[in-house]
């Protein structure tokens, strides 16, 4: 898909890419739903996945005591790695997501691997659509859509505008326009 403003054009991310962020991100999102802070930093580093932390991710991590409204607004990223995982081959998770299997993190995204890349687009096209509806609905004053929740299809929006290339963007500036 090309950008007509800036003339760059989104191409979806290396599946390798894909795997890191997901693996980063649980890690993420599992401190913030209550597996101790020391456990996961230590699984970061010693798999080597500290570098695929955004610097949003690292400040969070290294916080003592962070704030309530931390842990809530990481928590509600498991939506969005919802859809980092969905875009993954789910072939890879019979044999090698850690830390279930037998394998290490670095087997993982080796080889992992994308769905095809018309579902990819197809579903950045329906999250984008159940986003405008939401934010439509919000502006009019009018009843939500029963089938949306704009939470979540915000979350949900910015992984999968990620995962397509959105402009390039780097995780944490990545945006849901609608």
């Amino acid at each position: 898909m090309n950008d007509a403003e800036d003339g760059v054009e989104d191409e979806i991310r290396p599946a390798q890419e894909v795997a890191r962020r997901s693996l980063a991100l649980f890690a993420v999102v599992g401190t913030a739903l209550g597996v101790p802070r020391e456990e996961i930093l230590s699984w970061l580093r010693s798999e080597g996945l500290w570098g695929a932390l955004t610097a949003h991710e690292v400040a969070y991590l290294e916080q003592n005591n962070p704030p309530r409204k931390a842990h809530i607004n990481f928590g509600w990223q498991s939506e969005r790695l919802i859809v980092l995982l969905w875009a993954l081959d789910t072939r890879v998770f019979k044999s090698f997501l850690p830390p279930f299997a037998r394998t290490s993190t670095q087997a993982f995204i080796v080889q992992a691997s994308l769905i095809d890349e018309e579902r990819l687009w197809k579903q950045a096209e329906l999250y984008l659509e159940d986003h405008w509806q939401a934010r439509d609905a919000q502006l009019h004053e009018r009843s939500m859509p029963p089938s949306i929740d704009i939470e979540i299809v915000q979350e949900r929006h910015h992984a999968i505008n990620w995962v397509t290339g959105y402009d390039g963007l780097p995780w944490d500036e990545v945006t849901t326009d609608t």
